[in-house]
C-alpha cells in the first residue's frame, strides 16, 4: 500500500491505538489518556482485525507522551498491548536519553519493555551498551546484561579502538528515580587494558548536577608528609547544605580529617572549613620541653559566614584558627602568611551612613611573638554619616568610634572618640579645581599596663585626651590637549594642611597606627596615618604632579610623582617610614595599560637627600587565556646610620599556557634575591584533560623553615574519571595543590 492510499487504514489504525490508550489509562491515572494523544507516520500501514495487529513499515515515527520510537517496523498487538519495533530502532525519552537497537518489544506506553543489543546515548552524550537490556517501573529503570559504559568519545580515525577508559560490567542499572547508575561484577579498562575490579560500583546518573560520592582522589609525597593520598567524600545533605569530607594519609605526620560544610540561607550563607589532625607532632620546643607532645591533637578552622538581618542590616563571622603556627602549613592548607584574625561583626548601611560593631581575635604566625602579646578587641563599633550637599555645595560628615582592647600579656586600653568635617569642592577663576576641609576630632582614652616616661619604667594605669582641629585646601590645575584618537593630561597638584604641633602625648599608647610607610596613595590625604591612635600633627605643604595619555587603540599610561614638606621638625612617624625628616621622601608610580591583556605598574620612594632607591614595587600581567604570564619585585633598602629595617629583594614570576587542546601547564616561582636567590615557594603543574578523563601532576618546592616544617618536595598527582567523582565542569586547572 502506498503512502498515497493508507489514510484510511491509517485513520483505522490511529482509532484502535486511542481506544486502547483510553483502556490503559483507566488503570493509572499518571499514563497518557485520549487527551495526550498518539501520533504517528509511516510508509505503509497494514491491519488484521482477526488478530488484532496494527503494522506500519517504512520510516514509522511514534509519539506518545514525552516519548518518541523511530524504526522501519512497528506492529503493534492490541490483544497483549505491546509494540513489537525491528530494524534502526530508536528510543527517545523525556529524560535526554536515547536509546538504539534493532529489536525492541515495548509496553505500557512505549515505557516498559525488551531490548536486545542495545546502545544508549545519555543526556551528556555519556554511552552505555549492552547485550539485552530491561526497562521497567515506568520506564525509570534500565536493567542491561553484560553492558559497558563510557563517558568517552570514540576515536574518529579508528571507531573499533577502546575508548580512553570504559567500565564492563555483568549487569548495569540505570534507575533514574534514585538518580544513581550501579555495577555489578564491573572491571575497569584503560585504553582497554583491565586496571581494576570490584564486585560493586555506583555513581550518580550522569543527567545529576550535584550528589554524594567520592570526588578524584589525590596521592604525593613530601618530607614533611612522606607517601600520602587524599580520599575526597561530597555528602550532598539536601539542596541547601552539602559536607565534604577529605581523609588524608600519610606515613610521616599522622593522618587528618578535613571537612568542608556549606549551607545557603534565604537571607544568607555559611561556609566553615575545619580539620583535625591525630598521630602528628605539634612543634613546642625541643623534645624536653615539658608541652612537647609527639602525639598531640591538632587542628584548624576557617569558615565566613554572613546573613541579612533586615534591608539595612547585616551580621557575619569570620573565622580563623588553628591548634599551633606550622599546623597548616605542613600539610598544605590555605593560610595568610602572618597572623590569623577572627571576626564577628554587624553592619548598618543606610542612604549616606554606615554603621559596624565588630569583635576580633588574633593569632600570630610569627615564631618570634606569643599569643599572649596579641590584642583581644571587643568590642569595637564605628559610624559615618554624611550629609546632603549645602546650597554653596558642601557637605558635613560626622564620625564615632568606640574601643575596648585587651590583652593577656601588655597595654590594655579604652577608647572613645568623635569627629566632625566640612567638606567643600569648587572651581577656580582659571579652570583649576579645589577641595577645602576642615574638621575637629575629640578622643579620650583610658589605659592600663603603658609606660609612661623614661625614668620608672613602670607600668601605669592613665586616661588621657585632645582635642585635634585641622584643616586642609587641595588645589589641581588639569591642562588637557585632545589630539585625533589621544588625550594629554598634565595635572600639577598641591595641598596645604595646617594642625596644631603635638597632639600625640605618651599616655596614648599606639595600637592602630603601627607600621606605616609613606606611599603615593596617602600623599594628599590630609591625615596620612590609619587608624585614630595617632595624628599627622603639624603644618605642611604637599606637591606633585600627575600626567597621563589615553589612546583610543592603546589604551592609557600615566605617572604621578610627589613630595611633602613639614614646616615643623618634630614628626609623629617612625624612622623609615618615609616621613621621618621635614622634607619627606619622594614617591611615584607609573601605571601601563596598553591593551585590556597588559598591565604594567611600577612604584618607588627615594630618599630625599640622594634620591637613593628605599623601597620599589614593580609588576606586569598579560596575555589572552591561552597564554597568561605575570611577574612582580618588591626591594626594601636599607637605610645608612639608621637602626636595621627589615630589607630584601623578593621577585615572583608565574605562567599558565594551554599548550594544546589537551595540556596545560602552569609555573611559578618566589624568590629571595637578597638571599643568594633562595627559593621561596617554586611550583609547575602539568594537566591533561580530554573529554572524560584528566590528571594532574604538581611538583612544589618550598624553601620555608619554621618548627617542624623543613624545605623540601612534595609531588602531587590527581586523577578524575568523568561521571565517577568532578568538582565542576572544568574538572581542573592548572593551578593550585587542593
Amino acid at each position: 500500500m502506498t503512502r498515497g492510499g493508507i489514510c484510511l487504514a491509517l485513520a483505522a489504525g490511529l482509532a484502535v491505538l486511542a481506544l486502547a490508550g483510553e483502556v490503559r489509562a483507566a488503570g493509572n491515572e499518571a499514563r497518557p489518556t485520549a487527551s495526550q494523544p498518539l501520533l504517528f507516520t509511516a510508509d505503509e500501514v497494514q491491519y488484521d482485525q482477526d488478530l488484532g495487529l496494527t503494522v506500519a513499515k517504512g520510516n514509522v515515527e511514534i509519539s506518545e507522551g514525552d516519548q518518541i520510537l523511530l524504526a522501519d517496523t512497528v506492529t503493534y498487538n492490541q490483544r497483549t498491548d505491546t509494540v513489537t519495533a525491528t530494524g534502526h530502532v530508536s528510543l527517545m525519552q523525556p529524560t535526554g536519553d536515547i536509546a538504539f537497537a534493532d529489536f525492541m518489544e515495548l509496553h505500557d506506553n512505549l515505557r516498559d519493555g525488551f531490548i536486545k543489543d542495545i546502545r544508549i546515548l545519555l543526556s551528556d552524550r555519556s554511552r552505555m551498551a549492552g547485550n539485552t537490556a530491561r526497562r521497567s517501573d515506568g520506564g525509570t529503570r534500565t536493567e542491561l546484561r553484560h553492558g559497558v559504559y563510557s563517558p568517552c568519545q570514540l576515536c574518529q580515525d579508528d571507531p573499533s579502538h577502546p575508548p580512553v577508559w570504559q567500565i564492563k560490567a555483568d549487569r548495569i542499572v540505570d534507575d533514574k528515580n534514585k538518580e544513581v547508575v550501579e555495577y555489578y561484577g564491573a572491571t575497569m579498562e584503560i585504553d582497554g587494558i583491565p586496571v581494576f575490579y570490584t564486585p560493586y560500583l555506583s555513581h550518580p546518573d550522569p543527567s545529576v548536577k550535584r550528589a554524594s560520592g567520592f570526588l578524584p582522589p589525590s596521592i604525593g609525597t613530601g618530607n614533611n608528609l612522606g607517601y600520602h593520598v587524599t580520599i575526597p567524600y561530597f555528602w550532598a545533605i539536601s539542596g541547601d547544605r552539602d559536607l565534604t569530607l577529605r581523609p588524608l594519609f600519610t606515613t610521616k605526620a599522622g593522618d587528618v580529617l578535613d571537612g568542608d560544610y556549606r549551607q545557603a540561607f534565604d537571607n544568607g550563607r555559611l561556609d566553615y572549613d575545619g580539620s583535625i589532625g591525630v598521630g602528628s607532632r605539634e612543634d613546642s620546643g625541643p623534645p624536653n620541653n615539658p608541652n612537647h607532645d609527639e602525639q598531640s591533637v591538632r587542628y584548624h578552622l576557617m569558615g565566613t559566614s554572613v546573613f541579612d538581618l533586615n534591608p539595612n542590616w547585616r551580621a557575619g563571622l569570620d573565622v580563623q584558627r588553628e591548634s599551633d603556627m606550622t599546623y597548616m602549613l605542613q600539610y598544605h592548607f590555605p593560610q595568610p602568611s602572618d597572623f590569623l584574625t577572627s571576626h564577628a561583626y554587624a553592619e548598618d548601611f543606610g542612604p549616606r551612613s554606615y554603621g559596624n560593631i565588630s569583635a576580633y581575635a588574633f593569632q600570630t604566625l610569627n615564631p618570634l611573638s606569643g599569643d599572649g602579646t596579641q590584642p583581644i578587641v571587643a568590642p569595637v563599633a564605628n559610624y559615618d554619616w554624611v550629609s546632603e550637599p549645602d546650597r554653596i555645595g558642601g557637605r558635613l560628615s560626622l564620625n564615632g568610634d568606640l574601643l575596648n582592647l585587651e590583652r593577656r600579656n601588655g597595654p590594655e586600653m579604652r577608647r572613645v572618640s568623635g569627629g566632625t568635617q566640612w567638606r567643600l569642592p569648587f572651581n577656580g577663576p582659571i579652570g583649576d579645581r579645589f577641595v577645602f576641609m576642615i574638621g575637629t576630632r575629640l578622643d579620650a582614652y583610658q589605659s592600663d599596663n603603658v609606660q609612661v616616661g623614661d625614668s620608672s619604667g613602670s607600668n601605669q594605669s592613665v586616661a588621657s585626651g585632645r582635642v585635634f582641629p585641622q584643616g586642609a585646601l587641595q588645589w589641581r590645575y588639569p591642562w588637557v590637549r585632545h589630539d585625533p584618537g589621544m588625550s594629554e593630561v598634565i595635572e600639577p597638584m598641591a595641598a596645604f594642611v595646617a594642625a596644631p604641633n603635638g597632639g600625640n602625648p605618651a599616655q596614648i599608647p599606639n595600637e592602630d597606627s603601627q607600621g606605616y610607610e609613606f606611599d603615593e596613595t596617602s600623599l594628599f590625604r590630609p591625615n596620612r596615618l590609619p587608624g585614630y591612635d595617632v595624628v599627622d600633627s603639624g603644618q605642611r605643604v604637599d606637591y606633585g604632579l600627575h600626567t597621563g595619555l589615553y589612546n583610543d587603540t592603546y589604551g592609557s599610561s600615566n605617572i604621578l610623582v610627589g613630595q611633602s614638606y613639614r614646616l615643623e621638625k618634630s614628626t609623629p612617624f617612625q624612622i623609615g617610614s618615609g616621613l621621618e625628616t621635614q622634607v619627606s621622601d619622594v614617591v611615584g608610580r607609573l601605571v601601563v595599560s596598553p591593551a585590556d591583556v597588559f598591565d604594567l605598574f611600577y612604584r618607588l620612594r627615594l630618599d630625599h637627600s640622594d634620591l637613593a632607591m628605599r623601597r620599589q614595587e614593580a609588576g606586569f600581567k598579560g596575555g589572552p587565556s591561552s597564554l597568561k604570564f605575570g611577574a612582580s619585585l618588591i626591594s626594601v633598602s636599607s637605610i645608612p646610620g639608621l637602626t636595621p629595617l627589615q630589607t630584601g629583594t623578593q621577585v615572583s614570576a608565574n605562567l599558565e599556557a594551554a599548550l594544546n587542546r589537551y595540556w596545560s601547564l602552569k609555573l611559578n616561582d618566589t624568590r629571595s634575591i637578597s638571599s643568594g636567590g633562595a627559593t621561596i615557594y617554586s611550583g609547575v603543574s602539568l594537566v591533561y584533560q580530554d573529554d572524560c578523563f584528566a590528571v594532574k601532576t604538581t611538583v612544589q618546592q618550598s624553601g620555608i623553615r619554621i618548627g617542624n616544617v623543613t624545605p623540601g618536595v612534595d609531588v602531587l598527582l590527581t586523577f578524575v574519571f568523568k561521571n565517577l567523582g568532578e568538582v565542576d565542569e572544568q574538572v581542573l586547572s592548572a593551578g593550585g595543590t587542593q
